[in-house]
């Protein structure tokens, strides 16, 4: 279980913060998530989880939508949609829902996982985090989108870093989760 944790820290770390070379990025997304699904494989293997299982569903449905997302540049296709504003909204608002999802099935099953096979308290403490984390993901989705309808530059600065904070919240609630005391409390 810690090395699994391990991985989904270091995957979701990955995701966040992208290490480029020029133009070229060095550590894709869709390897960072490559990262964080073989994390909670590992996770699985030692704690059968419906939630946790649900979670490896929907990062691998993000990690295909980030290998097209890779390859579609290097076609030398910018963009799917083109200029169609309202179909880059909705797929703009797909990619959010499934981060969101994808998260909180995450936290959700680590939650139970908590609950079930170490303490209650540590359990109520982590699912307290994914209240919280849902509620300022919706934020942050409902500010994305007031973004597309006034195109601020200084909305788009912010919005970006509420977000990055969202995920250092997320990253830095699962590093815990892989320290060794976990493992005889």
């Amino acid at each position: 279980m810690i090395k699994g944790y391990k991985k989904v820290f270091f995957g979701m770390l990955f995701n966040t913060f992208h290490f480029n070379l020029g133009p070229i990025q060095l550590l894709p997304d869709f390897i960072a998530i490559i990262i964080i699904c073989s994390g909670i494989k590992e996770i699985l293997e030692v704690y059968d989880n419906n939630l946790l299982n649900a979670s490896l569903k929907l990062f691998n449905i993000k990690m295909i939508i980030a290998i097209i997302a890779f390859i579609l540049p290097i076609m030398g296709i910018e963009s799917i949609f083109g200029n169609d504003m309202i179909l880059n909204i909705i797929w703009f608002n797909i990619g959010n829902i499934l981060e969101l999802l994808s998260i909180l099935k995450f936290m959700q099953g680590t939650s139970e996982v908590l609950k079930e096979n170490f303490n209650t308290y540590l359990g109520d403490k982590y699912n307290n985090k994914t209240i919280n984390y849902i509620y300022l993901y919706s934020i942050l989705i409902v500010l994305a989108n007031i973004n597309f309808i006034f195109m601020s530059n200084t909305l788009a600065v912010v919005t970006a870093i509420y977000g990055v904070i969202i995920r250092l919240y997320v990253i830095l609630g699962i590093k815990p989760l892989y320290s060794e005391s976990l493992e005889y409390n």
